[in-house]
């Protein structure tokens, strides 16, 4: 095993960032200083020509990725001493209560590894002797429709969420599956970042299944089919590029009746499924991918079965890694720390922390709730959200680009926006659900499969029933999460505990850290309610065009300005940024920091150095190369570094405390900047 890793990290190589043969940046700006190793003693870091670099250069000289991760920077540090927080509740034996025993019976099951080590694979091996046996399309309808199956995966994905043209009212939502290599566009022509991605399932993947009682050749023709499937699939399914397209959420409205989405399905037995799923029947159903739906005839056939079954024996063999015995966790360890060029392990506390925030968020919220969170921190977030709403308000009474029939709606979604701040008044309630711990003889897979049932029920009881607006959902937005969220469904700003440490806040620092960090965070989750996405939504959260046509087109026009330019960025030799992916955070970026600049305009001696450090402290990062080929394929938010300079860059406050001038590398003329607001 540790020859075919030492190979596999050889055969990788080629797949890290490089940068061009001279060491210059070859966008002709800026270093991209997020890549470990990027950034050495002898890389100038000059204020006026790379802002993010000359405050952060010491740091990222001296910063260490911890073991078994991939990245490291000031939200990963909130993010650690979250986890420390929440790994001491799931120790502490004192605390009491129905949602500390769950904890500490999940925990118990997660961290004893004498008795995990007992158990071996045997927990799994009837579920996958079960898949095994599938040999007919019929076989595999029944595996999916019995609910004693403890894991089963679909050929679509259902949920139950608020409508989208009517956000007071739950329903089920089909579309497409989750696919291993996240874009259907992956399967036509393969991207890096693709490769990556295929590399470490199918690498997992045949371990996996060899641990399960595969042989090696059985392993690899499983692997292989199970791609085969997925690429039917994707053929069917839109690319991630559609979804920073304009018209996305208004193509996701396909609407149908139970009896519309039988005859949309034809021989495929939807209703079956989503019955045996755990979904109860509803008025309508809102289908996301309807092209791809009307296609499930001719993906699932008799003749693809043998496909079928073992697509549905990777996704089981990928899921269970992380619930077995010790063996397979180091194993599928090294070999994900072997394609992205991590190194060590995770401590036992952590891999059991990880275990129980996937299965009970909820509860572990809770008791973070009562241990950490404080009404200090409560308004303190408060007060900053109040003067950023009320300069917002301020913002959009005065864009000169913006007619007063989309002002003054744009003003009544601002003031109708829901405040979510550090932890919610009512606390869910999961006193319905148990599991057998060590002592009754459980198992993770077994817990595994009790949540899950648990969740599904708790899903089916909302159909087609009132979305109790102003309740803080702790499922979808746990607080003990190190993030902020802006959700426009529920035309709300969410700021969350978990982020509430280190360098993004902490409540004995100056008032103008405090707006460096938290504020420009709060200023930008705020913008979301109009960047590209939220414009799309009404004050009610509700997807509905409130915009005339000639503010939309010009808004349009700026946001397209916006893109054209990152596009035109190349952070290494054969990568490139998306603009269209990147927009809706980019825009938020620089909204918040025209917010958070013109509240310190109203401050007499406001210490701007102490601000605009304090912003790029923030955002700072290492991480692996390997590990940011996919993070910028996928991720919707720039690289850190461009969250720093390309947002101060925009803004006469930062040039001109600064001296900035032209021909300096943070210099952008004002006809070329691109904020949108």
């Amino acid at each position: 095993m540790k020859k075919f890793i030492a190979l596999l990290l050889c055969a990788l190589l080629a797949l890290s960032p490089a940068l061009a043969e001279d060491g210059k940046i070859l966008d002709g700006r800026w270093l991209a200083a997020d890549i470990q190793g990027n950034v050495t003693e002898d890389t100038p870091a000059v204020l006026r020509d790379d802002y993010g670099l000359f405050v952060n250069k010491e740091w990222i000289l001296h910063s260490a990725i911890p073991a078994g991760e991939t990245t490291t920077g000031s939200l990963e540090d909130a993010d650690r001493t979250l986890r420390e927080r929440q790994i001491a509740l799931m120790k502490d034996d004192s605390l009491t209560g129905h949602d500390a025993d769950l904890v500490h019976k999940l925990y118990a099951l997660a961290s004893d590894w004498d008795y995990r080590n007992a158990q071996g694979v045997e927990p799994v091996l009837p579920v996958m002797e079960a898949i095994r046996g599938i040999d007919s399309l019929e076989a595999f309808t029944g595996y999916l429709c019995d609910r004693r199956n403890i894991k089963r995966f679909y050929p679509l994905g259902m949920a139950v969420a608020a409508d989208l043209t009517d956000p007071g009212i739950y329903i089920t939502t089909i579309g497409a599956p989750v696919l291993l290599l996240r874009d259907s566009a992956e399967y036509a022509a393969r991207t890096p970042a693709g490769e990556l991605n295929h590399t470490i399932y199918e690498q997992l993947g045949t371990y996996m299944l060899m641990r399960l009682g595969y042989s090696g050749d059985e392993a690899a023709q499983a692997i292989a089919n199970a791609f085969a499937f997925e690429a039917l699939m994707a053929a069917h399914i839109r690319p991630a590029a559609a979804r920073y397209q304009a018209d996305y959420f208004a193509s996701m409205l396909n609407y149908y009746t139970p009896e519309e989405l039988e005859a949309l399905a034809g021989s495929f037995p939807i209703l079956d499924l989503l019955r045996a799923f755990g979904l109860q029947p509803g008025r309508k159903y809102l289908v996301t991918e309807p092209d791809y739906i009307s296609a499930l005839p001719e993906i699932c056939t008799e003749e693809n079965v043998v496909l079928m079954r073992d697509w549905m024996a990777l996704k089981t063999a990928l899921s269970v890694a992380n619930l077995l015995d010790r063996e397979t966790l180091q194993q599928t360890e090294a070999i994900s720390n072997a394609i992205l060029g991590a190194s060590g392990g995770r401590s036992d506390d952590y891999l059991a922390l990880q275990t129980v925030m996937s299965l009970l968020p909820v509860p572990m919220d809770n008791l973070y709730i009562q241990a950490y969170c404080t009404e200090q921190q409560r308004q303190d977030m408060l007060d900053i959200i109040t003067d950023i709403v009320a300069y917002y308000r301020v913002m959009l009474g005065s864009v000169d680009w913006l007619g007063n029939e989309t002002r003054a709606k744009a003003i009544e979604k601002l003031d109708s926006m829901r405040i979510n701040a550090v932890y919610p008044d009512e606390t869910g309630d999961w006193s319905a659900l148990d599991f057998a711990g060590i002592g009754e003889g459980g198992s993770l897979l077994a817990a595994t499969g009790a949540v899950e049932e648990f969740l599904v029920s708790l899903q089916s009881q909302k159909v087609d029933t009132a979305v109790k607006q102003d309740e803080w959902d702790q499922m979808l937005m746990p607080t003990s999460m190190a993030n902020a969220a802006y959700d426009a469904q529920k035309n709300s700003i969410n700021i969350l505990a978990g982020i509430l440490s280190g360098a993004v806040y902490n409540e004995d620092m100056s008032y103008e850290q405090k707006l460096g960090g938290i504020g420009a965070i709060i200023g930008h989750e705020i913008s979301h309610a109009f960047d590209t996405n939220g414009a799309q939504f009404d004050k009610n959260g509700a997807l509905s065009s409130w915009w005339t046509q000639e503010d939309y087109a010009a808004f349009q026009a700026r946001a397209a300005k916006l893109a054209a330019w990152y596009d035109g960025f190349i952070p290494w030799e054969g990568a490139a940024f998306s603009g269209r992916q990147v927009q809706t955070e980019a825009i938020a970026d620089m909204a918040g920091m025209k917010c958070i600049l013109a509240i310190a305009a109203q401050h007499k001696d406001f210490d701007y150095d102490a601000f605009f450090r304090q912003y790029a402290t923030v955002w700072r990062m290492q991480g692996l190369p390997a590990f940011l080929v996919t993070k910028v394929a996928t991720d919707v938010h720039p690289m850190r570094y461009m969250r720093v300079n390309v947002t101060l860059a925009q803004f006469d406050e930062f040039v001109d405390f600064y001296g900035i001038q032209p021909g300096d590398g943070m210099y952008i003329a004002p006809e070329d900047r691109i904020a949108v607001w």
